[in-house]
């Protein structure tokens, strides 16, 4: 082995080893990591709420403006619910949150000051190693506009059963799958994925961050990507995302 391939090999191995100690750290408890869970249950509906961050609230749920970007809102949970991976996103009485998030879309027209195409439009959920908080949170948002221009690039191609994209997003592979909002408000995406996840070997909910974006003409598209340390994919999604809607701004 020359001493430039050597070099590159032990470059690759420390990045991954860096990259895998970024996850493990997720397996320590850190107060950071309940913020939002401290939001919802400390400062919404509360004098605390000086800045009336806390938009909707509900008993099932809460739409939090994100300070993280000017056209962003969080769908978070009033009950425990720590993330993609938790089972009570399974059972048949719990909240529809994406659907919730997408119910709530015309607050982002507001934070924009105008209305936005829903095809430009993106609702997300990290996976548990690509996430910072232990709550369930749903980021909307505007899709970025090159991931907007792939997805029109193939969206014929996409089916309602999950397959692979034919080109990676962001340098990461992801699947994708067609529902109809009637769909939608008929079956929780998170039971949808996991229904595929179950086909799949040694594979778990925790891995996969998901994402509904894009709706045209009455359908969604679902996209789902996974913990890929080849990839340096945390499987967080939200990277599809801009927080800045750039993308209503332009011509396509």
């Amino acid at each position: 082995m020359s001493f430039n391939l050597r070099q590159s090999a032990f470059t690759l191995l420390g990045v991954v080893i860096l990259f895998i100690a970024g996850c493990q750290t997720l397996n320590y408890v850190d107060h950071k990591r309940n913020i939002l869970w401290e939001i919802v249950h400390e400062r919404c509906g509360t004098p605390q709420d000086k800045k009336k961050d806390c938009l909707v609230m509900q008993p099932d749920y809460i739409v939090l403006r994100d300070i993280h970007g000017p056209v962003q809102t969080l769908i978070i949970p009033t009950q425990r619910v720590r993330g993609i991976e938790d089972k009570k996103l399974l059972q048949m009485n719990i909240p529809n949150y994406f659907e919730k998030a997408w119910q709530h879309r015309d607050i982002l027209d507001q934070q924009h000051n105008q209305k936005i195409d829903p095809a430009y439009l993106s609702f997300t959920v990290n996976s548990k190693f690509g996430r910072t908080q232990d709550q369930l949170h749903i980021h909307s948002s505007c899709l970025r506009s090159d991931v907007y221009k792939t997805l029109q690039q193939y969206r014929s191609q996409i089916s309602d059963q999950w397959q692979p994209l034919p080109e990676k997003i962001l340098g990461h592979r992801y699947i994708a799958k067609r529902i109809s909002l009637q769909q939608l408000a008929a079956q929780s995406p998170f039971l949808t994925l996991w229904q595929y996840v179950q086909t799949q070997q040694k594979e778990s909910m925790e891995k996969y961050g998901l994402g509904m974006v894009s709706i045209s003409q009455g359908e969604a598209i679902l996209l789902a990507t996974q913990l890929d340390l080849t990839e340096l994919n945390k499987g967080s999604i939200e990277e599809i995302q801009d927080t800045h809607c750039t993308i209503t701004h332009q011509t396509f």
